[in-house]
């Protein structure tokens, strides 16, 4: 799959505004109705698990680890 550069609200808005670096990661998987009582997220197809490894990847590339 490969990578997206979409723009939209997420909690990066935040730091980016005060003008701190920040990056979203998404999860990988399928999801709807974000921010809503009823937002979902299926975590169980393999879409997801490799969003999760991605993600992880990416955290301990910045820490250095």
């Amino acid at each position: 799959m490969a990578p997206l550069l979409v723009s939209s609200s997420t909690d990066s808005n935040i730091p980016i505004s005060l003008g701190i670096p920040a990056v979203t990661l998404g999860s990988g998987g399928k999801g709807g109705r974000s921010h809503a009582l009823d937002e979902w997220i299926d975590v169980s197809n393999p879409e997801s698990l490799r969003g999760k490894g991605v993600t992880l990847a990416t955290i301990l590339a910045l820490a250095g680890i």
